[in-house]
């Protein structure tokens, strides 16, 4: 645990080797924590480090979940058990992603295998399995817009930062001048604890991105704080923010240079990955969240054109326009 301004904290854990970083907020008269990690993580070290902070656990009184990915939804269940009183709240686009493991699998992770045969098995599968939490319903949602107070002088604000997820939630502190923002951007990739690359960037809506980032480009913050990369100060927010549009725009210029005969999407990740970033070469394949993503949106554009493979699996593939 570490503090970042009065009465805010980070609370330190990992996620298969990557850092996991949450914020928890603790007011005078409510609290916010945003995310509950993976299945066991609020026993683990959420609870223990809130403790740490001289806070209550028991007393927490929002729990935000910023948008629906395993390691951020999965400890809601646990969490819920440590404090039934706490309102769970998500993103309301996400609603119905994160209330469990099987609706996380259907509308999030295993949506790329009837068109592409991009899907979780073996290893992976049972790793997602083994840290999903049981099913939790949440109590409210919102859209961004909305403010919760936390002290009598101390507001926050949620704001809509949607591209990596429909419904992505941040919270905008004002009066710390800081943006608290899960995994809205994603610079060029995901880092690991030991400083290697470990994932590439995961967004998947690119036009609702590229506004995110204008979006946090325009904030008056001196403080960002995503759950995967350092705390960025001052000058560091705006290169964070000038390298996720880079990373987005280098891999369209990809894609468009690299699209001269029909290539499968499974076939179009391998290729591009080692242009894209130094990750393990077995993780290339998540590219498909964003290059799907890149792809839908230069068919609107009238760039890229798509056609179903003929034969026993008729996967869809992509040529220059």
């Amino acid at each position: 645990m570490k503090q970042l301004f009065d009465r805010v904290y980070i609370l330190e854990g990992e996620v298969g080797g990557r850092p996991l970083d949450l914020v928890y907020l603790d007011g005078e008269t409510a609290s916010l924590l945003m995310d509950t990690g993976c299945a066991h993580d609020p026993s683990k070290f959420i609870a223990p480090q809130i403790g740490q902070a001289r806070g209550d656990v028991k007393e927490l009184t929002w729990i935000l979940n910023t948008h629906p990915d395993l390691d951020h939804i999965s400890g809601n269940h646990e969490m819920k058990q440590l404090v039934p009183n706490a309102m769970l709240a998500c993103g309301e686009a996400d609603r119905h992603i994160c209330q469990d493991f099987d609706s996380l699998m259907r509308y999030r992770y295993d949506v790329y295998r009837q068109d592409h045969e991009i899907f979780y098995e073996g290893d992976a599968l049972a790793w997602l399995r083994s840290e999903a939490g049981a099913p939790e319903p949440i109590d409210v949602t919102f859209r961004g817009g909305e403010h919760i107070r936390l002290g009598a002088q101390w507001e926050v604000e949620l704001i809509a930062v949607p591209g990596h997820a429909e419904g992505h939630l941040a919270v905008y502190d004002p009066q710390h001048r800081a943006l608290y923002a899960g995994d809205a951007i994603q610079g060029r990739g995901y880092r690991g604890l030991d400083g290697s690359m470990k994932l590439c960037p995961t967004y998947e809506d690119v036009n609702p991105y590229l506004a995110t980032i204008a979006l946090i480009e325009r904030l008056p913050i001196t403080t960002y704080v995503g759950c995967h990369w350092p705390v960025k100060r001052g000058v560091e927010i705006v290169g964070f923010c000038r390298e996720s549009r880079n990373f987005v725009e280098y891999a369209d210029r990809l894609l468009l240079e690299r699209l001269s005969s029909y290539r499968t999407l499974r076939e179009i990740c391998a290729d591009l990955g080692p242009a894209l970033g130094d990750w393990p070469r077995s993780n290339d394949l998540e590219l498909v969240y964003a290059l799907d993503g890149h792809l839908k949106r230069l068919q609107e554009q009238k760039m890229v054109s798509a056609r179903r493979r003929s034969g026993e699996h008729s996967l869809l593939e992509f040529i220059r326009t």
